[in-house]
């Protein structure tokens, strides 16, 4: 009874403390949540990240698909427990532009799981803080982040939090289990052919979707369902411009298999290469997808990419040194001289191309290092955004009259491009590239979101066309 009246007391005052308020990110409330309030040293047990997220808007999976980046938690440093790697629910289609650009997230409201490890020595009040950093999307992508915090107390009883342990329960529910029939994968050039041996999926009237951890197939194709009397079988079109490695891998990835009334089931799977199982592809459901669908898609990713780098001229962050550029060519057209202002734009063009290129290889070096990067990447470290906003602030001065950068500065970019000439409309380039290069167009977030997972060359040659958008008005 004693233990009993303690209990109530640890959940009607500690439990109180316990409950952190949920920190708005901008377009999502975020918070740590547990599925206790009092713990045990040497326990382990689950806690969530919980994401409530405005209408419209969504998240990332652990593979985002053709563009996106998934929730990252890190905890502060201070205290000793241990957590583990998120757990993630099986996932949703999130359709970008259909045929061509497929993610994989979730919307509304989404629970990630993991494990909290408590250390055997541990003991008294607890405050686990960590730094959340996360992709949202509707239209748009905007990279938000957020600091969260959530009290535990260590002593020597268990007390649950009931209503977070529900949502974490549920959570857990949908995340996928080890698949225990026979899984291979069945290569050819154009098409892949993924069958599986189970009687769960004979003769099933279910859709399936197999969501792969990597990128070794067009994540927009269509996934052909067949069924047999042993099984079922997806065909995938392998994506021609994934890593070799990767594509030569066994597959692995979770395959959800829902009905009519929305009810879902998920599987881990990992595939390797064979012939396909006896008796599972017997009757297809839907024809064979496209085999040339990814050389459209790459083009019509090159005209977005083109389109995206002309919007960029009309953008608030390019029309200052716009600006510049145009106080050039007046000067130029005024004195007649036909050949400098064709020797401007050639020159202006060479510094954004150029400006791209370097734009290019820096995402390329980032995503190398630490396996992702995201669509203004240099905007997240505080010295680059301080030395953009001091070149915008300086130039304003300039346009209102407060002060005076020498003639020289006409047809030239920044405190670099100081030069008449050649050297001038260069550096106009090179600014114009790096100011403008953030700055998400109609156009522009499809075309970069769409290669963001590409190989070196696509990503390089995306960029460069972005760059010849942007200088086009310019070009002689």
């Amino acid at each position: 009874m004693l233990r009993f009246l303690i209990a109530l007391f640890v959940l009607a005052g500690f439990g109180a403390r316990s409950v952190a308020e949920p920190v708005d990110g901008g377009h999502a409330l975020v918070e740590l949540i547990s599925e206790r309030h009092e713990t045990q040293p040497g326990t382990e047990f689950y806690a969530g990240l919980k994401m409530q997220l405005d209408e419209g808007w969504h998240v990332y999976w652990r593979n985002a698909g053709d563009a996106g980046l998934p929730p990252d938690l890190k905890f502060e440093p201070g205290t000793r427990i241990q957590a583990g790697e998120f757990l993630w629910p099986a996932p949703h289609l999130l359709p970008v532009v259909p045929g061509q650009i497929m993610d994989y997230g979730y919307t509304d409201q989404i629970v990630l799981p993991f494990l909290l490890t408590v250390p055997q020595t541990a003991s008294g009040p607890v405050t686990l803080t960590a730094r959340v950093d996360y992709l949202i999307c509707e239209d748009i992508c905007i990279p938000e982040q957020v600091t969260v915090s959530m009290d535990l107390m260590i002593g020597d009883m268990i007390v649950p939090d009931v209503l977070n342990g529900e949502l974490i329960g549920e959570a857990i529910a949908e995340v996928p289990v080890m698949f225990e029939g026979e899984t291979v994968l069945t290569r050819s050039d154009t098409a892949w052919t993924l069958s599986f041996a189970s009687p769960e999926l004979t003769g099933a009237q279910q859709d399936l979707r197999f969501f792969p951890y990597t990128h070794a197939i067009v994540h927009a194709a269509e996934q052909p369902l067949g069924t047999g009397s042993s099984g079922a079988c997806l065909k995938l079109t392998p994506d021609p411009y994934t890593d070799p490695e990767v594509s030569a891998a066994p597959l692995e990835g979770v395959l959800v298999a829902a009905n009519g009334s929305g009810d879902r089931r998920a599987w881990k799977i990992r595939a390797d290469d064979g012939p396909v199982i006896a008796d599972t592809c017997t009757q297809q459901a839907r024809p064979e997808p496209v085999t040339d669908g990814q050389t459209i898609g790459l083009v019509a990713i090159l005209f977005f990419a083109l389109l995206g780098g002309l919007v960029l001229n009309l953008m608030p962050c390019v029309l200052p040194v716009l600006s510049i550029k145009a106080f050039g060519l007046v000067q130029a057209a005024a004195s007649g001289e036909q050949a400098r202002m064709r020797a401007h734009g050639i020159w202006y063009t060479i510094g954004v191309l150029v400006s791209f290129a370097a734009i290019a290889g820096a995402f390329l070096a980032v995503r190398a290092a630490l396996g992702s990067a995201s669509l203004g990447f240099q905007l997240q470290y505080p010295p680059a955004v301080a030395i953009l906003a001091l070149i915008m602030f300086v130039l304003g001065l300039w346009f209102l009259g407060f002060v005076e950068l020498g003639g020289s500065l006409r047809g030239a970019g920044s405190g670099l491009a100081e030069k008449q000439g050649a050297s001038g409309a260069f550096f106009t380039g090179v600014l114009a590239a790096i100011v403008g290069a953030p700055c998400i167009g109609p156009f522009l977030g499809v075309a970069l979101g769409a290669v963001l997972t590409q190989p070196a060359m696509i990503v390089l040659l995306v960029f460069l066309v972005l760059g010849l958008g942007l200088a086009l008005p310019f070009l002689p």
